[in-house]
């Protein structure tokens, strides 16, 4: 046996040792995913998302490579083939599921939760392709979510919001009104996320404007309700800072008794206190799942409001983060 063949053995005895596959290697795992690419192989292609999901996720998804699998077989039926993707193709693939439901699996109409599901799965797609040598070509648009949109059919009425607002000034107990007020403005006049809010800072409330962190840096107008609300917050809000021997920068800190008085509000408290008032309003998600979370509800009061205000898509898409508002089609009717 010669040198060379004893490495070869060697290394293939390692290999067994250590159960090795293909996928472990990058030009072995780049060689077949051009080549199930190029000839749209479903069953390879499903198998590799596997073998990325269990080598990079605590807890892979097994629902994840047949979502992928549909999505291939979409392509391959609409004569694509591969990198010549259209910008559009995603979107135009979950909008197509919608109706008609799964190429050669479930029929549709699909309900909204399921294409969504569907929409994250490709997400993976995205990142397995990127671990196998093979990224998604840049123009291909991975569109936002969308569930959030569809909830867009059912904003907060001003009847609910004036009963949520009464809820929020008779509050048991007392010291949480104030703050209860700042989240409704924030979140149903501003239109923040949940996590925004947490995150602001004192300093970000800027006068009639208020400087928002986060993934989407941006800078949001207030409404004169806004900034009543928020102005009337800051002498209490700096009454709570006092009681840490570091006061926080926060904007929102919790007025609650003992050591956790003047720290940062939480992100689970924030949805806490919200889905508590949307509880006494009767108008708890669980048992209306069709009107949707009380979160989405009051962030599209706010943008039916900055609407009918007469400031353009564009403007209110950026105030809010809620990109899907310049998509067309989605949420119309």
């Amino acid at each position: 046996m010669g040198v060379g063949e004893g490495c070869i053995m060697v290394g293939k005895m390692t290999e067994d040792r250590l159960g090795l596959e293909p996928w472990d290697f990058p030009e072995e795992r780049k060689r077949l995913v051009g080549e199930a690419l190029e000839r749209w192989d479903e069953g390879v292609l499903e198998e590799g998302v596997w073998a990325f999901l269990v080598r990079t996720r605590k807890k892979p998804d097994r629902e994840v490579p047949p979502l992928v699998r549909f999505f291939v077989r979409w392509l391959a039926l609409q004569g694509r083939r591969w990198p010549a993707l259209e910008a559009g193709d995603i979107r135009a693939y979950l909008l197509w599921i919608k109706e008609h439901g799964f190429p050669g699996g479930t029929k549709g109409p699909l309900a909204w939760n399921t294409v969504e599901r569907a929409r994250g799965a490709l997400g993976h797609l995205f990142r397995f392709l990127e671990w196998a040598g093979h990224p998604m070509p840049p123009h291909v648009e991975y569109p936002p979510r969308f569930t959030p949109y569809v909830q867009s059919r059912r904003p907060l009425t001003e009847a609910e919001w004036a009963r949520l607002w009464a809820l929020a000034e008779a509050y048991t107990p007392a010291y949480w009104r104030p703050l209860l007020q700042v989240l409704l403005v924030l979140v149903g006049e501003v239109g923040l996320t949940a996590k925004e809010v947490v995150g602001l800072w004192r300093a970000d409330l800027q006068g009639e404007r208020l400087l928002v962190r986060g993934e989407r840096l941006r800078e949001v107008p207030l409404s004169p309700l806004a900034r009543q609300v928020l102005e009337a917050w800051l002498p209490l809000r700096d009454y709570l800072a006092s009681h840490q021997p570091l006061p926080y920068p926060q904007l929102l800190l919790s007025p609650g008794p003992r050591k956790g008085k003047g720290k940062p509000l939480s992100y689970d408290d924030a949805k806490w206190l919200l889905k508590e008032l949307a509880r006494l309003a009767g108008m708890d998600a669980k048992r209306d799942r069709a009107r949707g979370d009380l979160l989405h509800r009051l962030r599209w009061r706010a943008i039916r409001n900055y609407l009918q205000a007469g400031h353009p898509k564009e403007k209110v898409a950026y105030w809010t983060g809620m990109r899907s508002l310049l998509i067309p089609g989605w949420g119309e009717g």
